[in-house]
């Protein structure tokens, strides 16, 4: 399954953490890429970092890509084995999940199943109680819970199955040195239960729905559990997460994964929220026949209020019986409750379903998702218990994750029972910001030709196509410049290799010692008996299936793997080389690199030197955007009628560009990484997007790329400076490039001034 682009960065960071993780430890690693601080007081030195992505943003599929991302970069020690717990905030959703992670055809299982090499076994808590030593040793174990499954009081925990004595799991429990974190009963023998299993493991912890984990019981039981590295995924992160990445609602509708903006209507009747949602609906149906080449079937969802002894409610009876009134015919009406579930078996999305009204109460709540439901009519008093918001959720996703030509089709609706709009309004965004969204993400009924309040459409007419570095009249590409020529087998295999682990598995070099989490849980391999004694085949089979180098030709890439590992066996056994497979694999990983931008840089050199390389427009800057957060400022120049949000840096230096002292500046555009089709081409892989381009009355176009100043003078901003260098000196003076920082904003606005 392709990732959105929205996926792909959560993954790059996480990626990038993991790197800066070895490098610098925890707290730098994670301040350099989110510049904030990291709160170490739950779990140490630990990581425990949060993901946050809006409801419908395919949480689950992320976190089955971070597993493999985390366990070959923070946990490599662990060889692709051990435990990992996934903890699901119901029981609902740990079916679901179980459900996705069993089925090998499923995108879910192929991510994993890929990742690691088929040796992955699914278990849910119960089928965990009976897990082999040898299924640990030998598989990647996932133990899909609930949290409730192990959630428990110190004193209650002895009569929950996870951490009662098991004779089943005895042989973990064998030869071991029993270490202190080790549960014990009241006579101080080791307990052979789950928990202990686990706690041996020293899991990868990953938690759906984390924003669930915010008691201190949570939080002390987790800890209790001895994990390695714990990552948590939410759409509400808690007030105390490390989040390295925030994703935004908008990204999901720019991707085209979510029906927002949701419009509102409420009505101080019940029977008119419920017909207006029943029209509703009827309308939608009719619009919907005229999709060329789609089918979708819009489904209302009807919240009934729970019944009680006064019998006053408009309970699921009610309703349906309102529906029938309405002449809608029975086969097109399910209920979904907690006692009745008349959705078991059906397959929503098949043409032959006749289902087009679905009556619940809060059973659609968690682990229910279909795409077809675009109405949701709320008749419970909103400041009841059982609120709108909890089933709000199950109406975001767009169907086939497709953007419709019919702008209603793009939207979600809600109808609630409310005595005003602002009241109905109130408890809706409460349940938007349950589910990651916004404020932003709602308009009224009296409001529905009113645009998205996160799109921004040009404020400017002028067609923006900013220049681009070009080859052959095409986008100049990283793989243009290595080209089809390359043949990596016959570049320079020799590198120096320092040997990380002994055959048994223990650290024999030093590890910084500021670095307390490196050095504490990278000291020791868990081998088994194949780890030793890998074939110098079977070890060059696995690097080139662990290093992914989409431009190389396999052969060509074995080729050279073949020669360095013989190089290698020079100075090292096949033995020391196998244990230290996955260190040697991240050496391997930093010489290919090195070898593919020392080349393309030749080439670059040389191409630019025969003035093949050029600049030349190819994509326009879109007539609309989708904002992450627009910021409430309006400005004199934007191209855009709204920007997205800035640090306080760069909004500083925009509302100076902004002035109208700098006249001859036509307009300027916040340029959006991976977003905004402008970028700067170099020899290294990717791509340099320069954060605000300039238009003056002349014609001339600027690039600016605003540093702190804690990174004015690093690697990565030498080279930018200088491909941006190169952009403009390729521009025959049309085109400028500046690096702008706190330390230099005169002295640039002057040099812009005369352009």
């Amino acid at each position: 399954m392709e990732l959105k682009r929205y996926q792909k960065t959560t993954l790059e960071t996480l990626e990038q953490f993991l790197k800066e993780l070895h490098k610098a430890g925890l707290k730098y690693a994670f301040m350099g890429i989110t510049e904030k601080p990291y709160r170490a007081e739950a779990f140490g030195e630990v990581p425990f970092v949060c993901i946050k992505i809006p409801t419908g943003g395919g949480k689950t599929l992320v976190g089955c890509h971070a597993v493999e991302k985390v366990m070959s970069g923070a946990l490599q020690n662990k060889l692709d084995r051990g435990i990992v717990l996934w903890f699901t905030p119901s029981e609902a959703i740990k079916t679901q999940t179980l459900k996705k992670f069993k089925d090998r055809k499923d995108p879910h299982r192929r991510v994993l199943d890929e990742a690691f090499d088929n040796s992955v076994k699914i278990f849910s808590n119960e089928e965990a109680l009976s897990i082999r030593k040898a299924d640990v040793a030998d598989n990647l174990c996932i133990v899909v819970a609930s949290l409730e499954a192990f959630r428990k009081e110190k004193s209650l925990q002895n009569k929950y199955k996870v951490y009662q004595e098991n004779g089943a799991l005895l042989d973990h429990f064998e030869h071991i040195e029993e270490p202190d974190f080790l549960e014990r009963d009241s006579e101080g023998t080791v307990i052979n239960s789950l928990a202990n299993v686990v706690r041996l493991s020293n899991p990868l912890v990953v938690i759906d729905e984390g924003h669930k984990t915010a008691t201190k019981l949570s939080i002390d039981f987790l800890k209790d559990l001895n994990p390695s590295f714990i990552v948590e995924y939410t759409a509400t992160p808690r007030d105390n997460s490390n989040i390295l990445v925030e994703i935004h609602a908008s990204e999901l509708k720019d991707e085209q994964m979510v029906k927002i903006p949701i419009v509102l209507e409420s009505a101080a009747q019940w029977q008119n929220a419920l017909t207006r949602g029943i029209e509703k609906r009827i309308e939608l149906e009719k619009d919907a026949k005229k999709i060329k080449g789609e089918y979708i079937r819009p489904i209302a969802l009807l919240q009934a209020q729970p019944k009680n002894k006064d019998g006053n409610t408009i309970t699921v009876e009610h309703i349906k019986e309102f529906l029938i009134e309405r002449k809608i015919p029975t086969e097109q009406i399910a209920i979904k409750t907690s006692e009745k579930n008349e959705l078991e078996g059906v397959d929503l999305f098949s043409r032959s379903s006749d289902i087009r009204y679905i009556i619940t109460v809060n059973a659609l709540a968690e682990g229910w998702d279909c795409s077809f439901a675009y109405v949701l009519v709320s008749v419970a008093n909103l400041g009841s218990k059982i609120a709108v918001e909890q089933i709000i959720g199950r109406i975001i996703r767009l169907p086939y994750a497709k953007k419709k030509a019919n702008e209603d089709f793009n939207r979600s609706y809600v109808f609630a029972s409310a005595r005003n709009f602002n009241e109905a309004a109130e408890q809706i965004i409460s349940g938007l910001e349950s589910n990651g969204y916004s404020r932003s993400d709602i308009i009224g009924a009296d409001k529905k030709d009113t645009s998205y309040e996160l799109e921004a459409k040009k404020a400017i007419l002028d067609t923006l196509k900013v220049p681009m570095m070009a080859l052959d009249g095409d986008q100049l590409t990283f793989e243009d410049l290595v080209g089809s020529d390359f043949e990596l087998s016959k570049q320079d295999y020799k590198f120096e290799f320092q040997i990380h682990y002994d055959n048994d598995g223990r650290a024999i070099i030093d590890i910084k010692n500021e670095d307390e989490w490196m050095r504490g849980k990278q000291m020791f391999l868990k081998l088994n008996y194949s780890d030793k004694n890998f074939t110098k085949n079977e070890l060059v089979q696995w690097l080139d299936k662990k290093l992914r180098f989409p431009l190389l030709e396999k052969s060509d890439k074995v080729g050279f793997l073949d020669k360095a590992i013989d190089y290698q066996l020079k100075s090292h056994t096949l033995s020391e080389l196998s244990v230290n497979r996955y260190v040697l694999a991240d050496r391997l990983s930093e010489v290919i690199n090195g070898i593919l931008e020392e080349y393309a840089k030749e080439r670059f050199d040389s191409l630019l030197q025969k003035k093949k390389i050029t600049t030349e427009p190819f994509d326009a800057f879109p007539a609309t955007i989708t904002l992450k957060q627009a910021i409430p400022q309006e400005f004199n120049r934007n191209y855009y009628e709204k920007t997205d949000k800035l640090n306080r840096e760069e909004l500083e230096f925009v509302q100076r560009l902004d002035l109208d002292t700098l006249s001859n500046i036509k307009y300027w555009v916040r340029s959006r990484e991976k977003i905004d089709p402008f970028y700067i081409q170099g020899w290294k892989r990717g791509k340099f997007y320069p954060d605000f381009v300039a238009v003056t009355k002349k014609g001339n176009i600027i690039a600016l790329e605003w540093k702190g100043a804690d990174r004015v003078s690093n690697e990565d901003t030498a080279y930018k400076v200088k491909i941006g260098e190169i952009w403009s000196n390729l521009g025959g003076n049309k085109l400028h490039f500046f690096l702008v920082h706190t330390g230099n904003v005169e002295e640039v606005l002057k040099e812009i001034k005369e352009l």
